[in-house]
């Protein structure tokens, strides 16, 4: 017999007792759309040009192999939907569904012809739809009865997140153990670090086994992965007994399902040498934005405007990373990691700043570099600098985005903050929607002390192709850009190299208006996030009881407005 799957967010690991009276307002809900529908479209679309409502033939028009993959979507993230619809297109997966949750959702699919179907409950909104918000539970429980209803009119399903990257069809995965009641793919085998983004199970058995558990989802799910081992599978050597044996469970490896973490940092599937299904982006920082830039930092991230990559010019910097020591990877002193990560962030940091500023005076947009980090961050504190799960993973490694800033913060309240901040991430030049006209047009200003002048250029040939122009150290905002003029102007990119400047300091002399160097500042105090975290057993042996997290500075060494404050040099 072919059972019901389930590949499913967390929220749906528990059918609890407390939300009965939703599920008999769900059960009205679908009796009163059934009517309309009845004497309606015919369940193509809805009233007022809105999505149908939730119907079993609506999704056997579209099954596949008895299956249909699912997902909500909400007008907060859109571009996240646009994002997820793209990459299961593009991986053939035919059999899925959207629900929308608010009217304009709704109206939007059906303008871009998805096939949707319609959940909407205006209510959400205002009860907020952020984790944990009373809103955010709403909705996570009328999810779990949509699921219900689906899964009792006989379909398989595959419940996806939006901000999930599908590379491959699952269906092939699922075909592999068929005798799985649930499988939940964790990041980690100890129930403290479980963080399940998908799960697929048996339904009905399911319901049967949960449906006396009042405590929270996670525990849940928790209470199956814990409760001993009774017996192995008779034939499936993978599948091992759970809930004293009431259920068959499965964990799909991390190398295939991936979440942020082992995609990105880990990078499991290299590792393994296999190809993933999908990553999900769970052990992020910053919330949405965090989430988007991660996508964009690997290229993932499809729905950005033409805009994006073809208007306006750029400056970005060569930057110079620290040499960790030849046996970092061996050290076992977590305090001495820690504090080698900070010290080399911080210099990395500083160069940026310059490079910002540069950017800012010229009014182009700012394309990070990639950052180095020789420590993880998360949020019950790192063990050798990582998480306690990944103790052979190398260091260094690539810098997510979201480890060092808060990418809602590059434009946000002005008034506040100072002028916004335009910032590509570190592989905005790779990228396949940016033109070869941008990707060849680039310029490499050399701040050089061989220059004992202050209004003269030498121009040499950069090293893999392009130009160099040799520039007189330490000059401000005017000075530097009257000297580039209309002649380097017109370089699409603008790369800034500290070599043979002598010091960071030296490379740009910043704003000769002090008003505009506080206010730059202002925006870069705000930018950036916080390195988390040190051990709290180790905390008093170092005198670090106060800095189990730090905060990240853009300009630990120098600063342009505490330029302007002190007096000058005789």
């Amino acid at each position: 017999m072919i059972w019901p799957y389930l590949l499913a967010a967390l929220w749906t690991s528990c059918l609890c007792g407390t939300a009965s009276a939703m599920r008999t307002s769900l059960q009205t809900r679908q009796a009163e759309e059934s009517n309309t529908t009845a004497a309606g479209s015919g369940g193509t679309t809805g009233s007022g040009g809105l999505c149908p409502p939730l119907m079993r033939e609506l999704l056997a028009s579209r099954a596949k192999q008895n299956t249909i993959m699912f997902a909500v979507i909400n007008e907060a993230q859109f571009d996240f939907a646009r994002n997820w619809l793209h990459w299961v297109k593009k991986v053939g997966i035919d059999y899925y569904f959207v629900a929308a949750t608010d009217a304009n959702t709704s109206r939007r699919l059906i303008d871009m012809d998805e096939p949707c179907f319609d959940r909407v409950d205006e209510k959400v909104t205002a009860l907020g739809l952020q984790w944990g918000h009373e809103g955010w539970r709403h909705m996570t429980w009328a999810k779990v009865f949509v699921l219900d209803a689906i899964v009792d009119w006989g379909f398989n399903v595959v419940v996806s997140d939006v901000d999930v990257v599908w590379f491959k069809d699952p269906l092939p995965l699922f075909d592999i153990h068929q005798d799985a009641g649930k499988r939940i793919r964790a990041t980690c085998c100890s129930a403290r670090m479980a963080r399940a983004a998908i799960m697929i199970l048996a339904i009905a058995d399911w319901r049967r086994a949960a449906a006396h558990i009042t405590t929270s989802t996670l525990e849940c799910a928790y209470k199956l992965m814990r409760t001993p081992i009774v017996q192995p599978h008779p034939t499936a050597e993978r599948l091992k007994g759970a809930f004293n044996n009431s259920v068959w469970m499965g964990i799909i490896p991390p190398s295939i399902a991936s979440n942020a973490h082992s995609y990105f940092l880990q990078r499991l599937h290299k590792v393994k040498q296999v190809e993933p299904y999908m990553v999900h982006m769970t052990w992020t920082y910053n919330g949405i934005p965090g989430k988007r830039s991660r996508l964009r930092d690997a290229g993932l991230w499809m729905v950005d405007s033409p805009e994006y990559y073809n208007d306006g010019s750029f400056v970005t910097v060569d930057l110079n990373h620290p040499e960790a020591p030849l046996d970092y990877n061996s050290w076992n002193e977590n305090e001495d990691m820690v504090s080698y990560h900070l010290d080399s962030i911080h210099k990395q940091l500083q160069q940026v700043y310059v490079g910002m500023a540069l950017a800012a005076v010229a009014k182009r947009a700012f394309i990070l570099p990639q950052f180095q980090c020789y420590c993880e961050k998360i949020w019950y504190s790192v063990v050798r600098c990582r998480v306690v799960d990944a103790q052979t993973m190398p260091l260094p490694v690539p810098c997510p985005q979201d480890y060092l800033f808060d990418p809602g913060h590059y434009v946000d309240f002005p008034d506040a903050h100072g002028p916004p901040l335009n910032v590509r991430e570190a592989s905005f030049l790779q990228h396949e929607a940016v033109p070869d006209e941008i990707k060849d047009s680039v310029l490499t200003i050399r701040p050089s002390a061989e220059l004992g002048c202050t209004d003269c250029t030498k121009e040499e040939a950069a090293e893999g192709g392009g130009k160099t122009v040799l520039v007189p150290p330490g000059l401000k905002d005017g000075q530097l850009l009257l000297l580039l003029g209309d002649k380097y102007a017109s370089y699409r990119v603008w790369r800034l190299s500290f070599t043979g400047v002598g010091t960071t300091r030296r490379a740009f002399g910043g704003f000769s208006n002090a008003t505009h160097a506080i206010q730059f500042d202002k925006r870069m105090e705000h930018i950036t996030t916080s390195f988390c975290c040190r051990r709290k057993e180790e905390t008093g042996r170092y005198h670090k009881e106060k800095e189990m997290a730090v905060m990240l500075q853009m300009y630990k060494e120098f600063n342009f407005s505490s330029l302007h404050a002190a007096p000058p040099r005789l």
